[in-house]
């Protein structure tokens, strides 16, 4: 199958799923009404999905909740069989809807995030008490008694080795204008914002921490505006605004990608094929589909060279050369970032190094256009022994300029 057929079948199965989804929140409606449960010895609805069905208790909860908003308004169940709601946002969404604001409150509620039906959600019913105390707890990240052995396919690297997922930071929205922050830091963060703070205080006392945090926020982001780029900042500016800050790739389906993150400044027509840095020739797209936007004009077997699809830690990187009969070796030491390299990178190099042909070291014919295809031990054995022929040439060649000169 195609990918179009692929994605022809997963809707397909979606719609079977919420569909049946919405059918088994009827069933349990009545269910629960008539109190069925109890005929077979369980004293709520909850106990029945926890141990009868063999829900874990969260999704337990989650599905008898559902139930009784089903129960109490009907109008519910369509969203749910279409995708507008989830069961997700259905939890927020009973503690807000009433018989009053049904009709005003339901549709607000449609194709949000469990996080965004929270910030519905309070602007409809703030929280009354607003907690304002900046509350710092030390945790203890408990480790297991004997650590897990190594997976057999592990690279035996000492960057290989998995570190502990970051902790997320959870918002909770309180009120339409305030939202409290539950983030885990270091002991050196909460040193560096008492400093701040002190600091701070000459020209702020009294200061909180969201005075001095957002203070530090905005000295970050107006550094970070000053970053020199290969677009004029004007123009940069004019194709944010007019791409709304999110990623414009088409997706097959008419729509596009708009991802607000990592976003990045792309020449349609590349720069290393004469395009322009106009606001014509500029859009905005998020940093993986800038990459893709690269492999689509200059091909898999160039780009694999800068960001391959499945890096390795340490993987040496091929040879290439860029400079006459001598040229100028990139040691296979250096770590290439994949994200570092787009449309734009390989634009910036010179035009006789965009060929990225090999040199003498490659032991190979060049062909214009094209990478050697070079494993990485072989370019990491060339490299090697280039430098010392590289390194010899360059001092044969200031002897002969001392001599000419003398």
């Amino acid at each position: 199958m195609n990918a179009r057929e692929w994605s022809l079948r997963h809707a397909e199965l979606l719609r079977a799923e919420r569909g049946a989804l919405a059918e088994l929140l009827l069933s349990l409606a009545e269910f629960d009404e008539l109190a069925m449960y109890r005929e077979l010895g369980f004293a709520s609805l909850f106990d029945y999905l926890h141990r009868e069905l063999g829900l874990s208790r969260g999704s337990a909860h989650y599905r008898q909740v559902a139930t009784r908003l089903v129960a109490r308004f009907p109008e519910v169940v369509e969203p749910l069989g279409d995708g507008r709601l989830c069961l997700t946002t259905v939890i927020v969404l009973a503690r807000v809807l009433t018989e009053a604001n049904r009709f005003e409150v339901l549709p607000r509620f449609f194709h949000l995030s469990r996080q965004e039906a929270e910030q519905v959600a309070v602007e409809i019913r703030p929280v009354e008490v607003v907690p304002r105390r900046t509350v710092v707890t030390e945790a203890t990240v408990r480790s297991p008694a004997v650590p897990p052995e190594p997976r057999a396919n592990m690279k035996e690297d000492s960057r290989s080795i998995v570190e502990r997922a970051p902790t997320r930071t959870l918002v909770e929205p309180l009120t339409p204008r305030e939202t409290r922050m539950h983030v885990t830091v270091t002991p050196e963060f909460v040193k560096l914002l008492a400093r701040a703070k002190e600091g701070q205080s000459h020209v702020q006392p009294g200061a909180t921490d969201e005075q001095v945090l957002t203070a530090a926020l905005e000295l970050l982001i107006a550094q970070q505006e000053k970053r020199r780029a290969s677009v004029p900042p004007r123009v940069k500016r004019e194709v944010m605004k007019r791409d709304e800050g999110k990623c414009t790739w088409p997706l097959a389906d008419g729509g596009t990608c708009g991802s607000t993150v990592r976003l990045e400044v792309d020449h349609v027509v590349p720069r290393g094929r004469g395009g322009p840095s106009t606001t014509d020739n500029c859009r905005i797209l998020c940093k993986a589909h800038n990459l893709e936007a690269a492999r689509r004009v200059y091909g898999d077997e160039v780009m694999d060279l800068f960001a391959p699809r499945d890096p390795v830690a340490g993987e040496p990187c091929a040879a290439y050369f860029v400079r006459g009969a001598v040229g100028v070796a990139v040691s296979a030491r250096l770590a290439i970032r994949p994200s570092r390299i787009t449309t734009a990178t390989v634009a910036r190099r010179p035009a006789h190094c965009r060929t990225l042909s090999p040199g003498p070291a490659c032991g190979r014919p060049a062909t214009p256009g094209r990478p050697p295809k070079v494993a990485p031990a072989q370019a990491h054995a060339n490299v090697m022994g280039a430098i010392p022929r590289i390194e010899a040439a360059a001092k044969a060649d200031s002897r002969s300029r001392v001599a000419e000169r003398a």
